[in-house]
């Protein structure tokens, strides 16, 4: 169009013209639907197949074989051939109980109390080959492997990432699942694993001694040959895995690589064999009874004591904490719990005292595995028992104790604390009780302590009109003996009336009480008395606060 300028000139002036893409992107608009809800699929097909995938993967296949698909096989050939729990070969089920025994013990006694806790130091290298092999036969793994996820559960009880078998995670976590499906801090627990049971002893000492600190090398008498001290040599070494050396390690790392074959001789061949020679049977009532049925009773026994003895909640199992109770593990009192689990249902005492050879100090508790260690022990087959002093378990039983009675303490009303209480003074205290708006309270003085036992009046076995004579008085000598002697509780009640101390300039008596009741006055000032009004900056720390 034209437009005139300033200076009178035609100036002609063409607009652009605007395409609206309006009806094209409209038009585009279902293509780009189409392109997105595609994508979306396609990225949701990826993430099920790399679950799967992870899933697959994350399959612990020989557990799953050992601990639920031969178990399963078990149980369908006895419906469908209607076989009885139990042989009815007595021979068989004298063989099958006698080899639960043993095959249980190499576990309890071998994998558990000396691979994983070094309860004791064996004498002859026959035994260790006996627990590496007849242990296989529980279907539980090697001894590097099982000993080493056992010392992570001692040492990150209840935490769910390194905890290999947390109840925090489920009672069926805990007793199958971490068996079936491979944790997924696969690093973390395979550079525990080596850490454990190192398969380059030299490297691992190197590496050990190398990340000790100063103050640790200082704490085992070392002496760093860089420091200001001196440069001599170490004087002292770090004793690195007194109980693993390289023939523990040959033999570990040689189970580990046997297992399969080692359980397949002790589940499979040896109870056919036996079954089959000896006890006049056939050979498949061999590979069910002290094969695969044995080997799931152990499981369960063993297993147990990582469940149901750390969940709480299963109030038949009797739990207690007599030990401590910063973590899950119970002592389970019930008589058949201590059956199910082999006689190792004292966990809260195995927690704090792992190294104990046994599962409790008690004389009379059931523990085979004590027993067990006891007699090869008296046999000269192993030696140096770890035993815990009896005095220091009644020392953390006593501890534990206290802290259950702290807590309940803190739950209830022991009065304000005598440390707490305002000053008064006698001129403050008669306008208190000459007020108007005071006169159906009554007060009274007990050592210098000013109670309101007003809300106790009507109850007072004595009656109101005898605390109504003590109003505004001291009535310590009637209290303690003068009237009536009243009784502990008596006195607990009324220090739940408190309400000030008496500035009287007698005090001595009153912080002695503070002292006796509350623990240590940590700071005790004067400038509190000489403030005048009874106010001052300076408070009473007590144990009891603190």
């Amino acid at each position: 169009m034209d437009q005139k300028s300033r200076n009178g000139q035609s100036i002609k002036i063409q607009r652009r013209k605007v395409v609206s893409s309006t009806a094209n992107s409209t038009s585009s608009t279902p293509q780009n639907l189409l392109n997105q809800a595609t994508k979306l699929k396609n990225t949701r097909i990826k993430n099920m197949r790399k679950r799967r995938r992870d899933l697959l993967m994350r399959i612990n296949y020989t557990h799953t074989i050992t601990t639920v698909v031969l178990p399963l096989l078990m149980l369908c050939y006895m419906f469908y051939f209607k076989e009885s729990i139990l042989p009815e070969n007595q021979a068989t089920l004298y063989f099958t109980i006698v080899y639960y025994n043993i095959t249980v013990l190499a576990f309890t006694a071998g994998y558990h109390k000396y691979f994983a806790h070094n309860t004791y130091k064996i004498r002859f290298q026959f035994l260790k080959y006996y627990f590496a092999v007849f242990g296989s036969s529980c279907g539980l793994g090697s001894v590097r492997w099982w000993a080493s996820l056992h010392r992570a559960h001692h040492h990150f009880t209840n935490s769910t990432e390194k905890d290999p078998y947390s109840i925090k995670r489920g009672l069926l976590f805990s007793h199958y699942g971490w068996l079936l499906r491979k944790p997924r801090a696969v690093q973390f627990f395979n550079e525990f694993i080596e850490q454990e049971f190192p398969q380059k002893i030299d490297e691992a000492r190197s590496a050990q001694e190398f990340e000790l600190d100063k103050e640790q090398r200082e704490a085992f008498g070392l002496r760093d040959e860089f420091d200001d001290a001196g440069g001599s040599e170490d004087e002292g070494e770090v004793e690195f895995k007194d109980t693993y050396d390289e023939n523990m390690r040959d033999l570990l790392n040689w189970q580990e690589r046997t297992y399969l074959f080692w359980f397949t001789v002790t589940t499979v061949a040896i109870p056919i064999v036996i079954t089959k020679l000896f006890c006049n049977d056939t050979a498949m009532h061999g590979l069910l009874y002290p094969g695969i049925l044995r080997m799931f009773l152990c499981q369960q026994s063993l297993l147990s004591t990582e469940s149901l003895c750390h969940f709480k909640p299963i109030q038949v199992t009797i739990p207690s904490q007599p030990f401590s109770d910063k973590n899950s593990s119970q002592d389970c009192q019930n008589p058949l719990m201590a059956l199910l689990t082999y006689g190792q249902s004292h966990h809260n005492y195995h927690h704090e005292f792992p190294h104990d050879y046994r599962s409790n100090n008690g004389v009379f508790t059931y523990d085979p595995t004590k027993w067990f260690i006891w007699t090869l022990e008296k046999l000269g087959v192993v030696c140096e028992l770890c035993k815990t002093p009896d005095n220091l378990v009644e020392h953390l039983r006593l501890q534990q104790q206290q802290e259950v009675l702290n807590r309940m303490r803190s739950q209830l009303n022991w009065g304000t604390p005598i440390s707490k209480l305002p000053l008064i003074t006698p001129q403050d205290f008669k306008r208190t009780i000459e007020s108007s708006s005071n006169k159906d309270r009554i007060y009274i003085v007990i050592q210098n302590i000013i109670h309101d036992i007003t809300p106790f009046m009507d109850q007072h076995p004595g009656g109101v009109q005898l605390l109504k004579a003590s109003h505004g008085k001291d009535a310590t000598r009637a209290f303690y003996g003068g009237v009536y002697s009243h009784s502990t509780a008596a006195i607990n009640l009324l220090a739940t009336m408190r309400i000030g101390i008496l500035d009287n300039g007698n005090d001595e008596e009153v912080w002695t009480r503070v002292v006796r009741e509350e623990g240590e006055v940590r700071e005790v000032s004067e400038s509190r008395r000489g403030g005048g009004d009874g106010s001052g900056s300076s408070e009473y720390r007590t144990a009891e606060a603190a």
